[in-house]
């Protein structure tokens, strides 16, 4: 079965100025040193995959801590970059200007070509004779700055949309004028996001559950979380009765008198949870992981990479995770190898002020594994 992305363009955003990775795999492992972009790639998929949606911008930027409202009075929000506060996106901050290269971020071979663009721009706001709003773009040099107000022009798959950065700060109006790829005429695609810590509140948890409960996939998350406690014999998720009450996650298992909260299990079940549950809610889309290993023990994590796989195949998911540890690594090739064709390890790295992409095949895989080759 042919894979949703088999090469993906960056131009233009975060560190990439120029970046492609082409013969990606069902399953795709990034590595790269601190600072090579590997959550950007992420980010970058997130994007493009809901369309440039208002959440998703919102909520990359609230995670970096590069959101800030109108409330903000700090001299940033005089600025040039505080004035485009998505300024943070485009490759070259902090040398910021207001003349930026456009961001664009495409499938360009695979089942799902897709391409986003996004660039600054400036714009007088005019009123149709029936009081609605018309943004006319302007060339800042030639205009009174008080006479334009600053935003941006984001294009998917050819439909366009102008914004000022109030549309964007305030993003009600966006949203209501946001649509999906699929509805401007071409299918999009799923995406879920499974953060580097395990951030993902108990209620979206609770969502995904509801999602799947009673069906195979419950049983599919039952049989991971037995890769770290064998004991483990069921899962459901309860509470919620009450306006404002949290839910929780709760395990059964052989050898205790009655079910207690997964929480109770350590770090590395929930971190499994969290990304078995993830996976299987994103059939026929993609999942994405930032650092896949956090809070699991190198001996388990060959048996979670082989669900990954079986999962990813059975859904038809495309999986992209991060990693920067060796012993994930070597458990990500341990996998791949019983899978011929479906995992790919790409290893980012700098080369001046580029970032390039290495792609490592099945073969080279091996060796990397067999030879220790640092690619970390």
């Amino acid at each position: 079965m042919k894979t949703k992305i088999q090469t993906l363009t960056i131009g233009c955003f975060r560190g990439f100025r120029h970046l492609q990775i082409s013969g990606l795999g069902r399953v795709n492992l990034i590595t790269g040193r601190n600072n090579t972009g590997k959550s950007s790639v992420l980010e970058a998929l997130r994007i493009l995959a809901s369309g440039g949606s208002p959440d998703v911008l919102h909520d990359i930027l609230r995670y970096r801590e590069e959101y800030f409202s109108e409330t903000d009075k700090s001299e940033r929000q005089l600025s040039t970059e505080g004035i485009f506060f998505f300024s943070t996106l485009f490759n070259g901050f902090p040398e910021f200007s207001d003349r930026l290269e456009p961001i664009e971020i495409a499938i360009t071979e695979g089942s799902k070509p897709m391409r986003f663009t996004i660039e600054t721009a400036w714009f007088s706001e005019e009123r149709e004779q029936d009081g609605a709003r018309r943004l006319v773009r302007k060339e800042k040099e030639f205009f009174d700055v008080r006479e334009t107000v600053p935003g941006l022009i984001i294009t998917v798959d050819g439909r366009q949309w102008k914004l000022t950065m109030d549309d964007m700060r305030y993003y009600r109006s966006y949203r209501s004028r946001w649509i999906r790829p699929e509805s401007a005429g071409r299918m999009g695609l799923s995406c879920v996001f499974v953060s580097p810590y395990g951030g993902e509140t108990t209620n979206t948890l609770g969502a995904m559950w509801d999602k799947i409960a009673l069906s195979d996939r419950e049983n599919d998350v039952v049989e991971a979380l037995r890769i770290i406690d064998p004991e483990i014999s069921a899962v459901s998720m309860v509470g919620a009765e009450r306006p404002g009450e949290q839910r929780m996650a709760i395990v059964r298992a052989d050898n205790l008198p009655r079910p207690v909260p997964l929480r109770s299990f350590g770090d590395g079940l929930n971190r499994l949870f969290g990304i078995i549950l993830s996976l299987v809610n994103s059939k026929d889309g993609l999942l994405l992981v930032d650092e896949f290993e956090n809070g699991m023990h190198h001996t388990v994590q060959v048996d979670a990479w082989r669900t990954v796989f079986r999962l990813a195949q059975k859904l038809d998911i495309q999986v992209f995770a991060t990693s920067h540890s060796w012993d994930c690594i070597e458990a990500f090739q341990k996998a791949a190898s019983e899978t011929p064709e479906e995992g790919a390890l790409v290893r980012l790295s700098r080369k001046g002020e580029d970032i390039v992409a290495t792609i490592f095949s099945e073969d080279e895989l091996a060796v990397v594994a067999r030879e220790r080759i640092e690619v970390r």
